[in-house]
């Protein structure tokens, strides 16, 4: 753990963000993001007739995603309802992330909203919570927009949006995410962060980044939440 300690960003915060591949699940534990990510970029090599270096270079299927846009909106179109499918399957596969089941008890004991803010899509952040049983648990679900792709984080709209639906200032939200375009979504919200390194590295990278701590283990986090309930 670095940074603060998790008990005193809640003691600040009345309401969580929830990323959701990673701290509640593995999206692509049984089907791989770079296995996608190299069937989008063959949809996208077709279309064009050619693989530009924008294309060649792009890390992952959300990065491929926003690269598309480039090119035209019928492909974009293509790509994202290519990466919807496939986001889709992936969650039939998807792992759950130790500790997450606790920390969802601990945030609904203490009465704190949890809404999932994924770059993900609604349908299989939605398949997953429903077949996982934590559905009842999460009070809203903001999930990438199909018409827009600059809503996804790092942009602050769907933290902001979360905080409208939950009827809360964004300053009095915390997200926790493992990404560092989580942690740049959340200061251009105002919002406090809790990295979740899930990887070697990533602990770094996340306090790098501005968050405000950094934890390796959710249940550390259902801890917290109850330390201050």
């Amino acid at each position: 753990m670095t940074g603060e300690s998790p008990a005193s960003v809640f003691r600040r915060t009345q309401a969580v963000l929830l990323d959701f591949d990673g701290p509640v699940c593995s999206v692509f534990a049984g089907y791989p993001a770079t296995q996608i990510a190299e069937e989008l970029r063959a949809l996208m090599q077709d279309a064009l007739g050619e693989r530009p270096q924008v294309i060649a270079e792009a890390n992952g299927p959300h990065e491929l995603l926003a690269a598309a846009v480039q090119f035209g909106i019928d492909l974009w179109r293509r790509v994202e309802e290519a990466l919807q499918v496939a986001e889709i399957k992936a969650v039939e596969s998807a792992t759950a992330t130790p500790g997450v089941d606790a920390f969802l008890s601990a945030c609904n004991a203490s009465e704190r909203p949890v809404a999932i803010v994924s770059n993900n899509c609604e349908a299989s952040v939605r398949a997953y919570l429903n077949h996982a049983g934590l559905a009842s648990r999460i009070q809203h679900i903001g999930a990438r927009d199909p018409q827009h792709v600059d809503r996804m984080k790092p942009s602050p709209f769907l933290l902001e949006q979360a905080a409208g639906v939950l009827r809360i200032s964004s300053g009095q939200t915390v997200l926790i995410g493992d990404q560092v375009s989580d942690i740049e979504a959340a200061i251009a919200a105002g919002a406090g962060s809790i990295g979740y390194a899930n990887k070697p590295g990533k602990s770094d990278d996340l306090a790098t980044a501005g968050a405000n701590a950094v934890v390796e283990d959710m249940n550390l986090l259902a801890g917290a939440v109850a330390e201050v309930a």
